[in-house]
């Protein structure tokens, strides 16, 4: 049975190919991606596109069938049910629109190369009566903490513009070694992403000392580049605990967890209801705080 699926670009993917982007999306073959949009049955924007397209911020690709379907015919039932619970469990906020989950550490938002099964997987057994749920952002694999999950079309494109006109406001806490410069400040600097530096902005307040030169910070990015929080605080001599990728600092090299975590939501829902939700730090912050 064929199942017409909307993917709304975010600005992480804009610049992206089309076909590049939707290998990592839908795992599937480039040349069976480039086969379906030469038979139109991959669109963008509601026309038909070519595989060498650079996506654009907002834009809407339609994918007319279910192409998971076709590498894995039994993704829904190797699922673990651990899992299946876990993102149960996970659900902090709900109504007919949408859901807010409280990602954990150590799961990608979305499948690829050497990724199974990932949170875009398990929000399918969020759903009720004719819910369809779709993730509007994404976190880090390592970073834990809220995520907004639409549950219809509307509530898709409505999140969508609300991310694109910044006015969702997302507080992160992260736990850092060495203090910043001043107590609360803006890191300003430019980031590199996909060939280009692109300005950036990150607010920043220490929030408590810990031992070990170590910092308890709350950020808030105004912009939302590639892993910027990550990258702001190592160029500000404040890295991330637990940063791999940023962070090579041999006393923590043994540290498995990501100490960054997406602490608060803030945001006017469809209904004009002002929202306001809060997760609790996961349990490797509490041996530090």
């Amino acid at each position: 049975m064929s199942s017409k699926k909307l993917i709304i670009v975010d600005k992480d993917s804009a610049g992206t190919r089309l076909d590049k982007f939707l290998k990592e999306q839908l795992a599937v073959p480039f040349s069976l991606i480039q086969r379906e949009i030469r038979k139109k049955n991959i669109k963008v924007n509601k026309k038909k596109s070519s595989s060498n397209y650079r996506l654009v911020e907002a834009d809407q690709i339609i994918v007319f069938k279910e192409y998971t379907a076709d590498i894995d015919k039994n993704i829904a039932l190797t699922v673990p049910e651990n899992l299946k619970s876990k993102i149960k469990k996970s659900i902090v906020f709900r109504n007919k629109n949408f859901i807010v989950i409280n990602k954990w550490s150590g799961i990608a938002c979305q499948r690829g190369s050497k990724i199974n099964i990932s949170i875009d997987d398990l929000i399918k057994f969020l759903a009720s009566g004719k819910d369809t749920p779709k993730l509007v952002h994404r976190l880090d694999k390592d970073t834990s903490g809220l995520l907004i999950v639409a549950l219809n079309l509307s509530a898709a494109r409505f999140f969508h513009k609300l991310l694109s006109t910044k006015k969702i406001t997302k507080t992160y806490f992260a736990i850092v070694k060495n203090k910043p410069k001043k107590n609360k400040g803006i890191f300003n600097d430019r980031l590199s992403n996909t060939g280009k530096t692109l300005d950036a902005s990150t607010k920043y307040e220490v929030i408590k000392v810990l031992k070990n030169k170590l910092y308890f910070l709350k950020l808030q990015p105004s912009s939302g580049r590639k892993h910027q929080i990550r990258m702001h605080c190592y160029l500000n001599q404040s890295p991330i605990l637990g940063d791999k990728k940023y962070y090579q600092y041999n006393k923590d090299a043994n540290q498995k967890n990501l100490f960054l975590h997406a602490g608060q939501l803030n945001f006017v829902d469809q209904d004009n209801q002002k929202v306001n939700i809060n997760a609790k730090l996961p349990s490797h912050f509490e041996e530090y705080l």
